[in-house]
């Protein structure tokens, strides 16, 4: 699989994904912005892909603990690498 090392947040996070089929953009970064959570929450990203929610979402939010779940073998794997 071709894979890139893409920028999110400034530069602040860094992801690895393919560079063909899905790929995380603005919609991921809107999305972990509009997630309220209160300190100590515990959030569930299920089909978390290659982590650009979960990682948006831990930059903005330290005091939470979050959980991805994906399926896809290969997005787990770019996601753990990240």
């Amino acid at each position: 699989m071709d894979i890139s090392l893409d920028k999110f947040l400034d530069g602040k996070i860094k992801l690895y994904q393919p560079k063909k089929g899905y790929r995380a953009g603005i919609d991921a970064v809107l999305l972990a912005a509009s997630i309220r959570t209160s300190k100590n929450s515990f959030i569930l990203d299920i089909g978390s892909g290659v982590g650009a929610v979960t990682y948006c979402l831990a930059h903005r939010c330290s005091d939470v603990e979050i959980l991805g779940i994906e399926k896809n073998k290969d997005y787990y794997l770019l996601a753990k690498k990240s």
